[in-house]
């Protein structure tokens, strides 16, 4: 995939015209502002994380639902939120259901790592809460509960 600002194909075509009626190379330019106007907001979230664990800090159970504003039309990320929400953990028992809601807004747009920010913010929110409530570093508790080469992910 390409980086930096993502636009749909509505622009292109314009420099596309206006270079051939010119009969030279046309540069298409926008700001940061136009790139967002042309883009399309970012999918509104609601994401619920419930994550169980043994007083040693294993994790036992984890549970996310996500939810993902659409706009009036199919094809929000929800699919990719859930499959990356607890993909860096090793987890016996997870599950991971994601929905997308298709609402009276603007159609969204993807920006860098579509839906990806949302679940993995939701899902170490979490995390950083149950390290704290056994009384352990966060990062000894991601470190005990790390995928490793060969774990299964929550998706097959």
């Amino acid at each position: 995939g390409g980086f930096g600002g993502k636009t749909h194909v509505w622009a292109e075509p314009v420099a596309l015209a206006l270079s051939r009626k010119a009969g030279r190379p046309v540069k298409l330019v926008m700001t940061r502002d136009e790139v967002f106007r042309a883009s399309g907001p970012t999918s509104a979230t609601s994401i619920d994380v419930k994550i169980g664990a043994r007083k040693d800090g294993t994790i036992t159970a984890a549970e996310a639902t996500l939810r993902y504003s659409a706009g009036p039309y199919a094809g929000s990320w929800a699919e990719i939120g859930a499959m990356t929400a607890f993909a860096c953990y090793k987890l016996d028992n997870v599950k991971t259901v994601g929905f997308e809601v298709l609402v009276n807004r603007p159609k969204t747009a993807a920006y860098r790592a579509p839906s990806a920010p949302m679940a993995a913010f939701a899902v170490e929110s979490a995390v950083d809460e149950l390290a704290k409530e056994l009384g352990m570093d966060p990062v000894e508790f991601r470190i005990k509960n790390a995928a490793q080469e060969g774990t299964r992910s929550s998706y097959g």
